[in-house]
């Protein structure tokens, strides 16, 4: 190849080289002097995946599905929370990050029936349930026992509602009106109760001129309602003696008491205790040597106490 072809080979290998830098010269200061364009993030919460995704398209921006977490507040495929934030500024064909609802969790119903109220109080808190509404309602089931729920058992729901149950009151008691048995004999009012298998609780004797063995009174009263658990209290005639009052006898009683020798003077009181109850005698200040004689009218059968300054130095039984 001769010299000058050479040259030129070389130069244009040169040109074209200084062309290049000079192009990447200019796009690096047109980038610098122009820089690209940024695009603000719209609000993702709440949307579901398809409106994000054509929200997000609009904008020159892309959806990314990150995670999903449960949520009571939010329906399932709803969109949870975000990344970047709402108004973030962000370079074009940005991915966004999102989260995605679940909905609620749900549990399986447990089986409370033929359980106790309490026993299904404390199985539901164990299950994480709350407790609905609770009715009552006679069953021959044992009182207090659940006889049906709803939701029913195993089936699928959330744990913020509630699971509503029926309870037992037990057999419902038979009633009746209570029948009149003023009047009748003691016995036919026993067998007109055991037909109607109504209990008698007590029968009282109660003092009466007329014929004995007729019952006078009786409770509850005729024409109340009454059950087969209800104690029916009678109160039956029985002949008595009008007898003359006995009055207890009354004594008298004469006791003496010598004061005690020394200084001072010595209080005296009497009491005396019998059948018209209890009375207190104060016989005042008595000097020391004296010989203080007591008498006391004692009613029935009694006793005399006799203090000096309050301290019991005599007592006197009366039959």
């Amino acid at each position: 190849m001769s010299q000058w072809l050479k040259s030129l080979l070389k130069v244009v290998t040169i040109f074209i080289c200084l062309v290049g830098v000079a192009i990447g010269i200019a796009l690096l200061t047109l980038r610098i002097l122009m820089p690209p364009e940024r695009i603000e993030v719209p609000s993702l919460v709440g949307k579901s995946v398809m409106e994000a995704v054509l929200l997000l398209s609009e904008h020159d921006l892309s959806l990314r599905v990150v995670g999903k977490e449960y949520s009571s507040q939010i329906p399932r495929g709803v969109i949870v929370s975000q990344i970047p934030s709402p108004g973030v500024r962000v370079n074009k064909n940005r991915r966004i990050e999102v989260v995605i609802s679940e909905g609620t969790r749900l549990v399986n119903t447990p089986l409370l029936m033929g359980k106790g109220l309490a026993e299904a109080k404390i199985y539901l808190f164990q299950q994480g349930l709350k407790l609905g509404s609770i009715s009552y309602t006679h069953s021959n089931l044992p009182k207090g026992e659940v006889i049906s729920q709803d939701p029913p058992p195993e089936v699928d729901m959330s744990r913020d509602e509630g699971v509503n149950l029926l309870i037992s009151l037990g057999p419902r008691e038979t009633q009746f009106f209570m029948p009149d048995l003023i009047g009748e004999k003691v016995e036919r009012a026993k067998q007109l109760t055991e037909r109607l298998s109504l209990k008698i609780g007590e029968i009282k004797e109660v003092p009466s001129s007329g014929s004995e063995g007729v019952i006078i009174s009786q409770f509850p009263s005729p024409g109340s309602l009454v059950t087969d658990k209800t104690l029916i209290k009678l109160g039956v005639s029985a002949s008595y003696t009008r007898r003359q009052p006995v009055y207890p006898e009354v004594k008298w009683t004469l006791t003496s008491v010598d004061i005690p020798l020394g200084f001072e003077k010595k209080r005296l009181k009497v009491v005396i205790v019998d059948a018209d109850g209890t009375r207190t005698i104060d016989y005042g200040e008595k000097e020391p040597g004296e010989r203080v004689w007591v008498t006391c009218r004692v009613k029935g059968k009694g006793e005399v106490r006799i203090y000096l300054e309050d301290e019991l130095v005599k007592l006197e039984k009366i039959e």
